[in-house]
């Protein structure tokens, strides 16, 4: 598939280590790198609500962390031909001659020679017998009675096995391991995923609804936009043999109970694989107005998370941040990384979407205006776990501008990176 032609791919990664780890993450540039008018900014947002945290996982649910399957041989197994000459079915016996009748022939004058010369001796005996005193008696000596005659037909076959009687087995040939369903890959920043070269794919698998900022208008948009977002990230999941299936889109008007808590704004739940989308939240509490732009930042940063579900990287994150204390310095900032990582996902998602007209450039220049307004404001006494708005518009920037799985590796940046 073709890169898309805004993808700037540097060469040679910058190679600093952070905490004694290589990252191939380079520095980027905060704020706005194309500009925007006063108009285009979106002000007074309320940020990102505070994701609720899932229950911890038992140790019996752990998942088992497994490398890739690498293709392996096994030898062959033996043939009923390997076996036959290492002596399991025998050696062949010598067929047998049948004696010649000249052979038979000669038996038989041999015998009556034979027969004359034991006659001669016995009258010499006698002879002598009279002269002596005390006559011996010798034994005569006979030869071996001649063999039987055998049947002039043909010799049979020696015998052998029935053929059912001998295991044989058709030869096998190294064979490569079956082809296992896709799974998700529990690892963090050296999860195949972050390899280069993987990209958002180019899509045209949608039609964006006209929009309107009521629930009914918010969800036409969202479930019109979902065939792309599944296209564009199909390549990149499957290349590695992981989950590529669409989430279910659930839009509600309020605070709604999933498996993964309480969801009080927009929100994606890995536990059923589901994409709530607050309405009412975006279009009454943070007013974000009439133009898709921010609807479809919030979107894309959602789907974002999506694919870290289905690769592994989200239950890899919590198993992580649960380890060292959820709202703990380390905790949060695990969690910063990995809210940072679906932003940069989103915006390689507007990268795949923009380039082929589907997102027009006004729709994707709000949207990343939209990302410069979202994250953790300091006056508001948020724990700091989603990271400070001009770095997640920072990472939305790094998404868009080079589309490459490996620019969004956030579990390699340097901890400014991902404050």
């Amino acid at each position: 598939m073709e890169t898309p032609r805004h993808a700037q791919r540097p060469a040679d990664p910058t190679s600093r280590r952070i905490d004694g780890r290589p990252t191939g993450v380079p520095p980027f540039h905060h704020g706005n790198r194309g500009g925007s008018s006063p108009e285009a900014r979106l002000s007074g947002m309320a940020g990102p609500s505070r994701r609720p945290l899932p229950p911890p996982r038992s140790r019996a649910e752990e998942p088992v962390t497994a490398p890739y399957p690498i293709p392996r041989t096994a030898p062959p197994r033996q043939t009923g031909h390997q076996r036959a000459a290492e002596g399991i079915a025998g050696p062949t016996p010598e067929r047998s001659r049948p004696p010649g009748l000249l052979t038979t022939l000669g038996l038989g004058v041999a015998g009556l020679a034979l027969v004359g010369v034991i006659g001669g001796v016995a009258n010499a005996a006698l002879d002598a017998s009279r002269q002596t005193a005390a006559p011996t008696r010798t034994a005569p000596t006979t030869a071996a009675p001649p063999p039987a005659p055998q049947d002039a037909s043909p010799p049979r076959a020696p015998e052998t096995p029935d053929q059912t009687e001998v295991e044989t087995e058709e030869p096998q040939q190294p064979y490569d391991e079956p082809v296992t369903a896709p799974q998700p890959v529990y690892l963090l920043g050296d999860h195949p995923i972050n390899a280069d070269g993987l990209y958002a794919s180019d899509t045209t698998a949608c039609t964006l609804a006209p929009f309107s900022p009521d629930p009914a208008g918010q969800d036409a948009l969202y479930q019109s936009a979902l065939p792309c977002m599944v296209d564009a990230w199909r390549y990149a999941l499957e290349s590695n043999n992981l989950p590529s299936g669409p989430p279910e889109l659930i839009t509600v008007s309020g605070p709604v109970e999933t498996p993964c808590g309480t969801a009080h704004s927009s929100y994606y739940c890995s536990g059923n694989h589901t994409l709530y989308m607050s309405a009412s939240v975006h279009a009454e509490q943070e007013q974000l107005g009439d133009h898709p732009g921010p609807y479809l930042s919030v979107l894309f940063h959602e789907y974002g998370h999506h694919v870290q579900g289905s690769a592994g990287i989200m239950q890899a994150a919590w198993d992580e941040r649960y380890a060292v204390g959820p709202n703990s310095p380390e905790g949060l900032e695990i969690s910063r990384r990995l809210e940072l990582q679906a932003t940069c996902y989103g915006g390689m998602l507007l990268a795949a979407t923009t380039r082929t007209g589907v997102v027009d450039l006004e729709t994707m220049s709000i949207a990343l205006n939209d990302a410069r307004n979202r994250g953790d404001w300091p006056d508001r006494g948020a724990p700091p776990d989603h990271g400070a708005p001009e770095i997640n518009g920072g990472w939305m920037e790094q998404g868009y501008y080079n589309n490459n799985t490996q620019q969004c590796n956030t579990w390699l940046a340097s901890p400014a990176d991902v404050r």
